[in-house]
């Protein structure tokens, strides 16, 4: 008995930590999705390969870019956001991350993509470009209290190939698929 009630509390828990997602009949009104504008800043390397930085509390932060063939990793200062958040693209092999830094405290976010703001609002989404072996993803950012913080990763079925993210509300999140068709999931 007890190996049917742990099986049955691990496949709730494996239910509950994957998105749902559900075809959509109906047309849905695509919301407008911003580009951050960026302040592009002197890049600041010490020596050819390395990025870094001096936050306000006196830390240092350094990006080494390594040229190897099994651990190659190449990091690009591509400006500055809100203020004082710098962007830096991180590129491997087979994928890309972008580091949001704030540069008061050295608080740093990696991010699967480049944020973009959603109209007329404070919340963010970025949608990722997959590596061969990696599942399409998105992240729901709100920006709060000088910093940016995820509020939810939607990772998607393999069956679910988005071409496009259509609408961002507080509890649904709609895409179209690279066969056109509409689909949702709730966030919760």
């Amino acid at each position: 008995m007890r190996k049917y009630a742990f099986l049955l509390i691990l496949f709730t828990i494996c239910v509950h930590s994957q998105n749902k997602f559900i075809l959509v009949n109906e047309s849905i009104k695509k919301q407008k999705l911003e580009e951050i504008s960026l302040v592009k800043n002197e890049k600041k390397y010490r020596g050819r390969n390395t990025l870094w930085f001096e936050c306000d509390n006196k830390q240092n932060l350094e990006y080494l870019d390594k040229d190897s063939d099994e651990n190659y990793v190449k990091f690009d200062e591509l400006g500055v956001i809100k203020s004082s958040i710098i962007v830096i693209q991180k590129t491997e092999y087979n994928s890309e991350k972008y580091i949001l830094l704030e540069t008061k405290t050295c608080i740093q976010l990696i991010l699967e993509g480049f944020p973009l703001r959603i109209e007329h609002s404070e919340k963010y989404v970025v949608f990722n470009n997959p590596g061969t072996d990696e599942a399409y993803k998105i992240q729901i950012l709100e920006f709060k209290n000088d910093f940016f913080e995820i509020k939810h990763t939607i990772s998607f079925p393999k069956e679910i190939l988005p071409k496009g993210i259509l609408k961002v509300d507080n509890k649904e999140l709609f895409i179209i698929d690279v066969e056109n068709r509409i689909w949702k999931t709730t966030m919760e």
